[in-house]
């Protein structure tokens, strides 16, 4: 599994759902885990991974990786949830912005299943990469300054 930024994952997804015969069977299952989104998308036989971390009022960074061949078993986690309009837009570099949208399942339960039982061997190096963007992203004091308030802001929206 090779870790890598999402617009890499998004540009190769892209091409691999361009070559799909059978666009309607692909699926999108996200989840909250602490602070970072899971989201998980599979077709063609496939799933991805994407890690995100919400750094300011509409703005992530993520980081993604093609984590396992789909199976009847990850499937039917994929189906549980509530369904909820889903929508990304990530620059690619040297094309133009790939856009998704449709319906994915909202669960966190069914995403946390996925990742500690069914794919934990995948979620450290996913995690790492990550945490490790976050960190040098808080080297520049503005955006450390930026990134706690907005922690700050969301931790006390549920006091």
């Amino acid at each position: 599994m090779n870790v890598g930024s999402v617009s890499s994952v998004m540009e190769k997804l892209k091409d691999d759902y361009d070559k799909s015969k059978n666009k309607r069977s692909w699926r999108v299952l996200q989840g909250m885990n602490k602070e970072q989104y899971d989201t998980f998308i599979a077709g063609d036989r496939n799933i991805w991974q994407i890690k995100s971390e919400e750094v300011g009022p509409g703005e992530n960074i993520a980081v993604g990786a093609r984590i396992s061949s789909f199976d009847e078993e990850l499937e039917k986690i994929m189906r549980q949830g509530s369904p909820v309009p889903f929508g990304t837009v990530t620059p690619v570099r040297d094309r133009f912005t790939v856009i998704m949208s449709g319906v994915q399942n909202y669960s966190s339960e069914s995403s946390n299943m996925l990742c500690k039982e069914m794919l934990s061997s995948k979620q450290a190096a996913l995690e790492q990469e990550l945490q490790g963007q976050v960190e040098r992203m808080k080297e520049d004091t503005a955006f450390r300054r930026r990134y706690l308030e907005h922690k700050d802001r969301i931790r006390r929206a549920y006091l």
